[in-house]
């Protein structure tokens, strides 16, 4: 007689791998603060091996030929053009201030996309005039097609992209 592979007891070799998984998914942005603490502590809980695998069931594959296969995965999509995301509208704060743009669940604007980083621009009122600002971005900001070098003003119809994410400045 056979045990059912889901109901073997899990090994601390086991769990000390999904939570190595956990941490790079963590690291390279696939998953928030909040869904990394949250799945570590599923990880550290698992008794069985179907628990440990709802754990970590969405992540990439680990190994050298799944990150060489994400790799080219990569420069197909950077080579033959990633989509760009939807365009979206943003109104400008009535109130001035400093609002933060990015992925992170932290950020006053969070935005989705994969392009977007974790903390990706700053919006800051100066004197009236709503500024923008990239915050060391990967994938870079632009307003009306030129990047960011220092911080630049944003004016009703300009068009605001983050990564390939567009945004159109409104009123």
């Amino acid at each position: 007689m056979t045990a059912d592979p889901e109901q073997v007891r899990v090994s601390h070799r086991e769990r000390l791998r999904a939570a190595r998984a956990l941490r790079e998914s963590a690291r390279e942005g696939r998953l928030s603060d909040v869904t990394f603490l949250h799945r570590l502590r599923a990880v550290a809980d698992a008794r069985r091996r179907r628990d440990l695998d709802a754990a970590v069931r969405d992540l990439p594959p680990a190994g050298w030929w799944a990150r060489a296969e994400l790799a080219v995965q990569g420069w197909w999509g950077r080579t033959f053009g990633p989509r760009q995301a939807a365009q979206l509208d943003l109104r400008l704060p009535p109130a001035p201030g400093r609002y933060l743009i990015g992925r992170d669940y932290g950020c006053d604007l969070r935005l989705t996309h994969d392009s977007v980083s974790r903390r990706h621009a700053m919006l800051t009122s100066v004197g009236g005039q709503w500024m923008v600002v990239d915050l060391n971005s990967t994938n870079g900001t632009r307003v009306n097609g030129w990047r960011l070098q220092v911080q630049t003003p944003l004016r009703p119809g300009d068009v605001l992209d983050l990564g390939l994410q567009r945004l159109r400045v409104i009123a």
